[in-house]
Order: C-alpha cells, then sequence, then structure tokens
C-alpha cells in the first residue's frame, strides 16, 4: 500500500502522519511506504525541530525528513491520499476530481502547530496518532 500525506508546508503535520503511519500499519504487520508532500511547500526546508524532538519521544525518527511539493507523479504513485485538513483534500478534488477514490478525510482537521510550543507539537502528535489508527488504509 503506498500512501501521500499532504498539508500546507510539509514541514510539521506530514512528516510527524508519515511517521505515525508507518509505526501503526508495522504493528498492524501490514506494509506501506509513506511519502509526505505540501500543498505550499518550503523547498529543501527540513522538518521543524519541535516536529522532530516529540516524534523522537515515541521513538520515530523523522529527521530525514525534508519539505516537498504535491505532484502529479506522487499523486499517481499513492493508492490513498490523507490530507491533514478538510481543506488540503478540497483543493486536491478540484484541481483533480478522480483523486476522490483514493482520498481518506481524517475524523477532524488537525491544525498547524507551526511556531507553537512543544506542548502543541504533541497535542497534535496525539491527535494524528489518534485520528489515524481509525484510518482504514485499505
Amino acid at each position: 500500500m503506498r500512501v501521500l500525506i499532504v498539508c500546507t508546508g510539509n514541514t510539521c503535520r506530514s512528516p510527524m502522519a508519515g511517521g505515525l503511519v508507518r509505526k501503526i500499519a508495522g504493528q498492524a504487520g501490514a506494509k506501506v511506504e509513506v511519502r509526505t508532500a505540501g500543498l505550499a511547500h518550503h523547498a529543501n526546508t527540513r522538518v521543524a525541530e519541535k516536529a522532530v524532538a516529540v516524534m523522537r519521544e515515541i521513538g520515530i525518527d523523522i529527521s530525514d525528513e525534508y519539505s516537498k511539493p504535491v505532484t502529479t507523479d506522487a499523486l499517481e504513485w499513492a493508492d490513498i491520499i490523507i490530507p491533514i485538513q478538510r481543506n488540503h483534500g478540497a483543493h486536491l478534488l478540484e484541481d483533480d476530481p478522480a483523486l476522490e477514490r483514493k482520498i481518506r478525510f481524517l475524523e477532524y482537521d488537525v491544525m498547524d502547530p507551526y511556531n507553537g510550543s512543544f506542548a502543541d507539537y504533541r497535542e497534535r502528535r496525539d491527535q494524528l496518532e489518534s485520528l489515524l489508527s481509525k484510518l482504514s488504509l485499505d
């Protein structure tokens, strides 16, 4: 299963979600490939240090991640696309309505912790873990 996770800048939420999907799938014995991307990516920018730190707290290393754009190749590659906010998915569907069959929306939007405190990043990490664990990846 190939999963693409999309957020705004691809420096906080989608990299955290990517690490969590790998963990959740691994615990379930499922094989997944995960990529992340941003609709308004910051070319070659590393993942936010606070995101790296709060993921490290739960044994997930996302330190090698960096901001990447949403591309046609990535959208075609993916079996499942997970937008972190509904408006991310709406933007993708506006450009290509055929993506509807691939998109899996989270139960609710996870707001961006960018420039927030460590507590903000932990809260978003925990929200993402809860929401992603409920999501069907088949």
